[in-house]
């Protein structure tokens, strides 16, 4: 289990917000769970960044989507490939 999975699992939001996370509800952390955090950072974010897909739209629009897990960033991944030839 991932250091993201496990603080997921125990009904936390986690966020990227630039090279920093977000934790929500953070008021219902224990001091375990905060000194876990604190311990995994480097690894929550590394985590986080992975799952940010970029995903292009029949327009040659970009959007960075957050996969739910490896597997789905993996998908995405292969179901939008960069498009050299837009509908425009």
């Amino acid at each position: 289990m991932t250091a993201l999975s496990k603080i997921r699992d125990e009904g936390f939001n986690v966020e990227l917000e630039g090279d920093r996370f977000k934790i929500t509800p953070s008021s219902k952390l224990t001091e375990n769970q905060r000194d876990f955090l604190k311990s995994h950072k480097a690894e929550i974010i590394g985590e986080l960044k992975s799952l940010l897909v970029l995903c292009y739209s029949p327009s040659g629009l970009v959007y960075e989507i957050e996969a739910r897990d490896q597997n789905h960033a993996d998908f995405l991944k292969r179901m939008n490939p960069k498009r050299t030839n837009y509908v425009k």
